[in-house]
């Protein structure tokens, strides 16, 4: 129980971005928010975002993928602007909001099954949706694959992009 409130705890600002891209993409794509909750505790769901349902196939496409889209982008950006010394404490703030914004990267399962829905809705006005289905299968598959902490082999990866490929 102890690591379950810590693990919580310290990645809060992980699951804050992760819903707030969710937020950005409902505002970009005209889709009206009516509530949103950036962290809670003890519950099932870290936090959310409910919303309209999207009149566009891109507009729910881009809300569900929101996080995968900022958050990697974010934690690559943060990982790039951690420098040594590590004798400062600056550098290991960084680094923890870095791994925090990225562990909640990939999109949770009730956002793959918006998407799935949204595309199964829209599949008959607009057959080309059914580009949506391999991503609806491969966020199903992260987070089946999460249970086997495959998000921290992604955090490696953002770290590899941000320290090593963007600093060049």
């Amino acid at each position: 129980m102890f690591w379950y409130y810590f693990y919580n705890l310290t990645t809060m600002p992980g699951v804050m971005a992760h819903e707030l891209s969710h937020a950005f993409f409902c505002v970009f794509s005209g889709v009206k928010i009516h509530k949103m909750k950036l962290f809670q505790m003890g519950s099932t769901v870290a936090g959310y975002v409910v919303h309209d349902e999207p009149q566009k196939f891109w507009q729910g496409f881009f809300i569900t993928l929101g996080p995968l889209i900022i958050n990697s982008a974010l934690a690559t950006f943060l990982f790039s602007l951690v420098v040594a010394p590590w004798a400062r404490w600056q550098p290991w703030v960084v680094l923890w909001l870095a791994i925090a914004i990225g562990l909640h990267a990939i999109p949770s399962t009730g956002d793959a099954q918006s998407l799935f829905q949204l595309t199964n809705h829209r599949f008959w006005h607009n057959p080309l949706v059914i580009v949506a289905y391999p991503f609806v299968l491969v966020l199903y598959i992260l987070n089946l694959l999460k249970r086997l902490k495959i998000d921290f082999i992604f955090v490696g990866l953002l770290y590899w992009l941000g320290r090593w490929y963007l600093k060049g």
